[in-house]
């Protein structure tokens, strides 16, 4: 089997990307390909733990997160609705700047963060709705709209080679399906 392809769908909560990722799922294997969806993990520890309040957590979701991602070695194309690489900014914001051990571990969180990087194709979606509450989400619609922001930086100032995706669902499937390539392999 040739090299595996991280697709990582990243945006703030509430953006979509779950919805994407499944969709495009459905339509590569449709298609013959070998593909699966990889979900965050953060959400199974927020419902079985509650939400993460502190950037050692973060080392908790980094692994869980690359576990999760490595359950998945067989397929050709691994749709990701989350992405190591986000925990650094998670912990950018629950780091104690004042603390040396958090802002080591804020250090430690953004070595590993550029050492996953390459292996993703990222794509970015932008709040384009207003947060729907589901029960695991803990955050409002300000809190939301930070992440987002905070993810943005991130992604421009650490010069994260990404593209927007935005639209309705079948108009973000498209563009993702141009971007990486689409053939009907059956």
């Amino acid at each position: 089997m040739s090299k595996q392809r991280k697709i990582a769908i990243i945006g703030g909560p509430g953006t979509g990307k779950t919805t994407l990722v499944k969709q495009l799922d459905v339509e590569y294997s449709m298609a013959g390909y070998a593909t699966d969806v990889c979900l965050e993990f953060a959400r199974s520890y927020i419902v079985n733990y509650g939400v993460p309040n502190n950037i050692f957590e973060q080392f908790l979701l980094y692994e869980g997160q690359k576990q999760r991602e490595s359950e998945f070695k067989h397929c050709e194309i691994l749709f990701c609705d989350n992405a190591t690489i986000l925990n650094y900014v998670y912990g950018l914001m629950s780091c104690d700047y004042n603390n040396p051990k958090e802002v080591y571990s804020l250090m430690k969180l953004f070595e590993w963060a550029m050492k996953d990087l390459p292996y993703y194709q990222v794509f970015y979606v932008p709040r384009e709705f207003t947060l729907v509450k589901d029960g695991v989400r803990y955050q409002d619609d300000d809190f939301a709209v930070m992440v987002d922001k905070k993810i943005k930086n991130f992604l421009d100032i650490m010069n994260v080679p990404y593209i927007v995706i935005q639209g309705d669902l079948a108009t973000r499937v498209q563009k993702v399906k141009d971007i990486i390539g689409f053939e009907n392999k059956k």
